[in-house]
């Protein structure tokens, strides 16, 4: 009985031993996975708020604020040639040169090109949230690269664009047919 007991207790001391290092290498491995998941979110943070910070920043006359992306050779069109013929632009890639009519206040996360003041123009957004524009940026000119999109906007959205200043030609059942722009990259000048 005593040689039993003994022979359990040395398996059982064998076992623990040997299964300690795989917990040991999961556990670390583990830990390796978590700080890495957290330096990248803290990277992220930082990004999203240097871009928040450089979006309130004043654009001083005569200077170019680059943002995202740096534009490439896509073809240059005017806002007024897509605004005047969108479906031939819809889900093309290309450069948008315009004037600047309104900017979201909050963030400057959005803004809209026209050439008219008061009508509705191209609303163009950012690439994955990645970067804003300054918020005092109405009235100067712009180039974006990105992709023109067609939308028919539901009611709720029109209603949250409008109440953050935006322009639209709203149908009679609320809802808006807008030209949007997707921009990976900006310049305003």
């Amino acid at each position: 009985m005593k040689k039993s007991i003994l022979f359990l207790s040395l398996t059982l001391a064998v076992a623990i031993a040997c299964a300690s290092p795989e917990n040991n290498t999961a556990q670390a491995e583990q830990k390796n996975q978590t700080e890495k998941a957290l330096e990248a979110k803290t990277a992220s943070t930082e990004t999203t708020q240097s871009n928040q910070a450089n979006a309130s920043s004043s654009t001083a006359s005569g200077e170019i604020v680059k943002r995202g992306t740096p534009l490439g050779n896509t073809t240059l069109v005017k806002a007024s040639q897509v605004m005047e013929n969108p479906k031939s632009y819809d889900g093309k890639t290309l450069i948008v040169e315009g004037k600047i009519a309104r900017v979201c206040q909050a963030k400057g996360c959005w803004m809209e090109i026209t050439e008219k003041e008061g009508e509705a123009g191209m609303r163009i957004t950012f690439k994955d949230y990645g970067f804003f524009v300054p918020i005092d940026s109405s009235g100067k000119k712009v180039k974006a690269e990105g992709k023109v999109e067609l939308k028919v906007l539901p009611k709720g959205e029109v209603d949250h664009y409008v109440s953050e200043g935006a322009k639209l030609k709203v149908n009679p059942d609320g809802t808006a047919n807008t030209v949007s722009f997707v921009a990976s990259g900006v310049e305003v000048y």
